[in-house]
This record gives C-alpha cells, structure tokens and sequence, in this order.
C-alpha cells in the first residue's frame, strides 16, 4: 500500500538499521542502551572499530531537514557521555579502542532510502583530559 512505510515505528525504523548494518558485516552489541542523560540507538563493532550508531528516519521533503541534521552538538554531547558510561560499563578503554560515531538516516516517500554516515561526528569527552567516568 503507498504511504506504508511512512507509518513505521522509531523500534521498526531501528529494525531497519540494525538488519541494514549487520548485512554489511556489523556484529551488532547493544540496542537502545541508556544511560541517565541519552540513549544510543545502536552499538556495534566493524573489524575493532567500537561503533556508537544514532538512527533518523524523515520524510523525504520535510522542512526539519535530513536525519544527520538532526543530530545537534548538544545531542551529540549527550551520545558521547552515554557511551563514556558504556565503555565504563563494560570496561573498555577508550584510550585504546577505535571508537567511531555513525548515523543511519533513513529516508522514507514511496519506500525506504538508508543512508550510512561514518564518522558523522567526533568523539566529544567530557573533560579534555579524559572521558566522563562519573559515578552514575
């Protein structure tokens, strides 16, 4: 039916990710982990890359621009914090780990477009001298 996909849920839409990336070899960690301040979408790793990965799904034309627009500094400040508190967490350095943060846009008309941004943003710690392990 046309218009179908446009009622689609955020969980489908991440679905829609998630199958997207683990068909291009990305063995997919966390979905939807959260932390007080944010929650990321997707955690994956693609050879010994950490990936921290936001989902945006829009509708082609619409005036609050494209999916990766959408991921301001201040929401990219707070996925940087949440995966602070996942690398924490599990114990990972982020000294000695590749970390990379990526955007899956998802544009959707009369189907779906997914588009996959790499390095869509940089890693933003807390201090400048290390990450944000605060007690949590």
């Amino acid at each position: 039916m046309p218009g179908e996909n446009l009622r689609k849920t955020g969980k489908e839409m991440e679905d829609l990710a998630a199958d997207y990336l683990s068909s291009r070899g990305v063995r997919i960690l966390e979905r939807n982990f959260r932390s007080r301040e944010a929650e990321i979408d997707i955690i994956a790793r693609e050879d010994r890359a950490l990936l921290f990965v936001e989902v945006k799904a829009r509708k082609t034309g619409e005036k609050s621009g494209t999916g990766a627009e959408a991921v301001g500094a201040a929401k990219q400040k707070r996925i940087c914090r949440c995966a602070d508190y996942y690398m924490h967490e599990k114990g990972v350095d982020p000294f000695n780990t590749s970390i990379r943060f990526d955007v899956i846009e998802i544009t959707m008309k009369s189907g779906c477009s997914i588009r996959w941004i790499r390095n869509a943003f940089s890693y933003i710690p807390y201090s400048r001298t290390k990450p944000h392990w605060r007690v949590w």
